[in-house]
């Protein structure tokens, strides 16, 4: 029955590595895909190297060719007006396919090399085949002046990444709980008999190898279990291809528990090693283990007291996380231009990118948001706002076409800070092409409604969103009246200006005379790409939401931690009281007066640290921190109610 338990506690440990063992696959596949078998990733960059972007793709083909490297560019997918991503196989030779991932249902193409005629050298590139030359590949491009970097497949760096990345540290410290707990519980099963086998003289290495292999082969069976109904889900529902995989990173953290565990089985069995005194006085084998216990008890709670805060303000924010993913989504198709250029063919290229905008903008195809932190050095105070963001129309339709209510309000002009508008009325005498006291009449200024978060485009750097409630929105009439084709070409290059489709993207540039062969016959050395900006943020929210799923298991596998180790800390009371407790009951005491200063005791600790925890993390998610100390308070009286009572019917019984 004992190891039925071991076994099932220690199952709900597994289960836990086996969900952070199918994050880790999932990330690793997403930078090594396992269905088009890829082993290494070159980045390279020949903005040094002197090669035209013809002779860059020339001698990646060539060494392509010569080594048998399999090579595949990755790339947008410039055909479709979404965010999904191509391979561009280098070679003539290579397989056109099509493939998923791990994770999800998207479906990833190995597509011809005539997509490389409007691409850049610069970039990763999949090794699909042999790996064993590619080090002469990196010298031989060095040598050229390319800057090359290396990453080979490996599930372990993935597992490294993952188990040191903070937010996935509350899984990992869950872990060391349970298996303390485990090895506590093992122990003080076995006190007993060990006691009765040190008293008949069997040697030490005998009892404690007999003790640490009943314990292993428990974790041992529920380790087997988990992983082989984890590898058949997996199999099942993500494809067979991946079981090897995700079994490595299991068994990887499944051996490292078994090690841990055995471990501080080992040393909690060695310094609660029963004392000759002890047996010859008739002292509970368990009393050894009492300090231990009582350690682990606190730490446990003290664990899931911590955690308590994190989890559920993680949780809560996970409706947030969902329309943060939405919002991403909405994105999608929104693209920017990537200036793979110098200052000078930039400052050359201004009037057509105004002419580019302005094009854009008479068919609703181009969108501003360029925001102003409070980070940033500026005049004047922002007031009630944590954000200023100018913005467009187009802007506020992409981001808030999905809204089920209205998601912005009007601002009364009056109702704005003079330093704000002064600063507004700065930022638009700096930026405009025309009158801009006239420009400021015509603005519309506007604020998220409660409860809707605005994504907004960082100033300066447009592929990072702020996501805010609390912002000044100010709508400007026309992109090409209010800004100079400086400025224009400014925020373009820094993506506070975005474009839908690629398609129609690439027609732009055709259009005005600003695609690669058009820029090459024009003398300019450098091109224009394009590039979606929602990618990086879909993975991010993606891998936020990992985290919410995985703070949650491990607060529940604290409390079930937690919950082990009171109950054995209580038995382990009860068991040193029973001459104590016995007579009482037997005189007629009530169970509330005999336990009342026991409990006490521990109800004042656990006050102690739940106050600690509030002072260290102040008072934002105190009614998390209060639900988890109320389960706590109610846990220490139970347990020892239930074994005082279990002890009482032993005594009664002559069992104990």
């Amino acid at each position: 029955m004992y190891k039925r338990i071991i076994v099932a506690v220690a199952s709900t440990l597994f289960i836990l590595l086996a969900f952070l063992a199918v994050i880790i696959t999932d990330l690793y596949d997403r930078d090594f895909p396992e269905a088009i078998n890829v082993e290494s990733r070159l980045t390279l960059d020949f903005s040094e190297s002197g090669y035209s972007i013809n002779e860059a793709f020339a001698t990646l083909k060539e060494l392509d060719a010569h080594w048998d490297l399999g090579l595949v560019k990755v790339a947008p997918d410039l055909e479709n007006d979404d965010d999904s991503q191509i391979f561009v196989a280098l070679s003539d030779k290579k397989p056109l396919t099509t493939f998923t991932w791990f994770g999800g249902n998207d479906v990833g193409q190995i597509v011809h090399n005539d997509r490389l005629e409007t691409s850049y050298p610069d970039g990763f590139y999949l090794v699909t085949n042999e790996t064993k030359h590619l080090g002469e590949v990196e010298d031989a491009l060095r040598h050229a002046g390319v800057k090359v970097s290396r990453t080979d497949a490996s599930i372990f760096d993935s597992l490294k990444f993952v188990v040191w990345e903070k937010g996935f540290s509350a899984a990992v410290l869950a872990s060391f709980a349970l298996i303390a707990t485990l090895a506590l519980f093992w122990l003080s099963l076995r006190a007993r008999g060990r006691a009765l086998r040190v008293l008949g003289g069997s040697p030490t290495i005998r009892i404690q190898m007999q003790d640490l292999s009943g314990f292993g082969i428990a974790l041992i069976v529920s380790a087997f279990a988990v992983a082989l109904v984890s590898a058949g889900y997996v199999g099942i529902f993500h494809g067979w291809m991946y079981v090897g995989t995700f079994l490595k990173a299991l068994i990887s953290l499944e051996v490292a528990v078994l090690v841990v565990s055995l471990l501080a089985a080992l040393i909690m069995s060695a310094t609660a090693w029963p004392s000759a005194t002890m047996i010859a006085t008739r002292q509970p084998a368990v009393k050894s283990l009492r300090s231990a216990a009582i350690v682990i008890q606190a730490l446990t709670f003290l664990l899931v007291v911590s955690a308590a805060g994190p989890s559920w303000s993680a949780y809560k924010h996970s409706s947030a996380m969902a329309d943060e993913m939405a919002q991403w989504k909405q994105l999608a198709d929104q693209v920017a231009l990537v200036f793979a250029t110098d200052m000078d063919d930039m400052e050359r290229m201004e009037p057509q990118i105004g002419e580019l905008v302005k094009d854009a903008e008479s068919q609703d195809e181009v969108a501003l948001s360029y925001t102003y932190t409070q980070d940033m050095i500026m005049p004047g105070d922002f007031g009630e706002y944590s954000v200023v963001s100018f913005v467009n129309q187009n802007w506020l339709d992409v981001v808030t076409k999905h809204a089920s209510e209205q998601a912005v309000t009007s601002v009364p002009y009056n109702d704005i800070p003079d330093d704000l508008i002064q600063m507004i009325q700065g930022q638009v005498d700096l930026l405009s092409r025309e009158n801009s006291e006239d420009l400021l009449a015509q603005f519309q200024f506007l604020q998220p409604v409660d409860g809707f978060q605005l994504p907004v485009a960082q100033g300066g750097g447009g592929e990072r969103l702020h996501f805010v409630d609390d912002a000044l929105v100010v709508v400007v009439p026309s992109l090409y009246d209010t800004f100079n084709d400086s400025s224009l070409t400014s925020m373009a290059s820094s993506r506070n200006l975005t474009f839908t489709g690629v398609t129609a993207t690439q027609q732009l540039l055709i259009n005005h005379d600003l695609d690669v062969q058009s820029l090459r016959d024009s003398g300019f050395n450098g091109e224009l790409n394009v590039a979606y900006i929602a990618e990086d943020g879909i993975l991010q929210a993606q891998f936020a939401a990992y985290v919410v799923w995985l703070q949650n298991l491990a607060l529940m596998a604290l409390i079930v931690a937690f919950s082990v180790a009171t109950a054995i800390s209580a038995l382990i009371t009860a068991l040193l009281k029973a001459k104590h407790d016995f007579p009482l009951r037997l005189a007629g005491h009530s169970w509330r007066r005999i336990l009342q200063s026991r409990v006490m005791k521990e109800l004042l600790v656990g006050v102690g640290l739940v106050c600690l925890v509030i002072l260290f993390q102040g008072v934002n998610e105190i009614e998390s921190i209060l639900v988890v100390a109320v389960y706590g308070f109610v846990v220490v009286p139970l347990s020892h109610l239930f074994t005082t009572r279990w002890c009482f019917n032993g005594v009664s019984r002559r069992r104990i």
